[in-house]
């Protein structure tokens, strides 16, 4: 009587499987190669989230060319955005029914959980050090090579130096050092946005901060009136885009604290700005999508996409993901619809529906969906086998200051007769006092 041996790797692999498995996929949620193609895209990685029992991806985002997942269980994996490859994964903390985006320099994650801030070592997911908040964050953390900041649900915003400097060399801490913190009037939910020298973080109170960030000195506050949207945008090296539930978008000199512009958009705007090569993108609650000149604040074009989310823009294409999770495809030198919602899922076949999370992508064109349960798919438009970025990466970062100040000429690509400021010759700081813009005569009152 014959018997068959399994090979060993046969043994090894079942050996190593879980013993509660993760849930099957449906055969029908990955995309088809055809309804893709129809929309000029293909599918460049897909990538299975590892979760056990009940537990459920609950956020993801990217930052600098990486894909984070955070799920209830407290896991966090990171993976390349471009490919898909898991780089890591580890637990922060305990479980959890709500994550923020996680922020990343040179050399570290940082990610928040419960109470709990975290540095993560960027190459082998191994914590640096580990934080107590006292109180739940609010905001996404925002970091530069220095400094990290978040803000929490008390209105509070804190920074933290990440480096220690003995005898003129800086080396990395192994616990966080307190640098500042300022009290707001409201909760803040704004994504901070840091620069070489200035951190600029908006608050439900409805007002703007600008502040030193490495030095605990408040130089301005732009007052809204209506609480500052998920994210700060920022054009160039000193343009600051202020999204507000007032209905208006705020262009404002961050060197000068001069508000060059305003834009009413008719509808409260909650989403960050997307700003792409020369163009600013903003989305209004009303689902009315509008493409402005940087240098006026005027509209190019407007156009209606029922309502939906920025998620990603192409060389000649803008892609919004309905409040249905369909896809909204829009030509971005005319502002024309090329595939609508009942397009691209009736006609086309492109069923998204089941993909619950969808990133705004700041950095490049690639698209971003993932499901609860796991499954995380990136597409591309067909043939872009290198990511497009959608700024510039040998321009002058934003907030840089020249050696002889705030600029009295700016480039062409900003507007006129810009003021120099007082608060940044030599980095010291004015009196901060609140700057109240021109209001659009149909936003509703400053509540007080």
């Amino acid at each position: 009587m014959s018997r068959r041996i399994l090979p060993v790797w046969v043994i090894v692999l079942l050996g190593a499987l879980p013993v509660q498995a993760q849930t099957p996929f449906p055969s029908d949620l990955l995309p088809s190669r055809t309804a893709l193609a129809r929309l000029g895209l293909e599918r460049q990685w897909m990538a299975v989230v590892p979760l056990v029992n009940e537990e459920r991806v609950l956020s993801v985002s990217m930052a600098d060319g990486l894909f984070f997942a955070q799920t209830s269980r407290a896991n966090f994996h990171v993976y390349n955005a471009e490919t898909g490859e898991l780089r890591w994964s580890t637990k922060i903390g305990i479980h959890t029914a709500r994550a923020r985006p996680a922020s990343v320099n040179s050399f570290a994650i940082y990610v928040a959980n419960m109470n709990k801030l975290y540095s993560l070592d960027r190459q082998t997911g191994r914590t640096i050090w580990t934080h107590d908040l006292g109180t739940l964050p609010s905001s996404a953390t925002a970091c530069d090579e220095n400094r990290v900041v978040v803000g929490l649900g008390t209105g509070k915003i804190y920074a933290y130096d990440l480096k220690v400097r003995r005898d003129g060399k800086a080396t990395i801490s192994d616990h966080p050092i307190d640098l500042w913190n300022w009290q707001t009037g409201a909760m803040i939910e704004t994504r901070p946005l840091l620069s070489a020298k200035l951190a600029a973080f908006g608050s439900n109170d409805g007002k703007v901060y600008v502040a030193l960030s490495e030095e605990r000195t408040m130089l301005y506050r732009i007052a809204t009136g209506g609480p500052i949207g998920k994210g700060l945008g920022a054009f160039g090296t000193r343009l600051l885009l202020i999204p507000s539930e007032d209905r208006n978008l705020y262009g404002v000199d961050l060197l000068t604290s001069k508000i060059l512009w305003t834009y009413p958009s008719g509808a409260s705007i909650n989403q960050e700005p997307l700003v792409a090569d020369n163009d600013i993108y903003v989305v209004n609650a009303a689902g009315q999508l509008t493409l402005l000149d940087p240098a006026t604040g005027s509209p190019r074009w407007i156009t209606s996409t029922q309502g939906g989310r920025l998620v990603a823009i192409g060389a000649k294409r803008i892609y919004l993901e309905s409040h249905d999770e369909d896809l909204f495809i829009i030509d971005r030198s005319t502002g024309q619809t090329i595939a609508d919602p009942q397009a691209t899922f009736g006609r086309v076949g492109l069923n998204l529906r089941r993909y619950e999370f969808g990133i705004t992508n700041r950095e490049n064109d690639r698209l971003y969906f993932a499901t609860r349960s796991g499954m995380v798919i990136s597409l591309r438009e067909i043939g872009e086998t290198a990511p497009r970025p959608l700024r510039d990466s040998k321009a002058l970062p934003f907030g840089y200051i020249p050696r002889e100040g705030a600029e009295t000429t700016p480039p062409p690509s900003r507007p006129p007769a810009l003021e120099p400021s007082p608060a940044l010759e030599g980095v010291k700081a004015a009196p901060a006092e609140d700057k109240a813009p021109a209001k659009d005569p149909s936003a509703p009152a400053d509540p007080k």
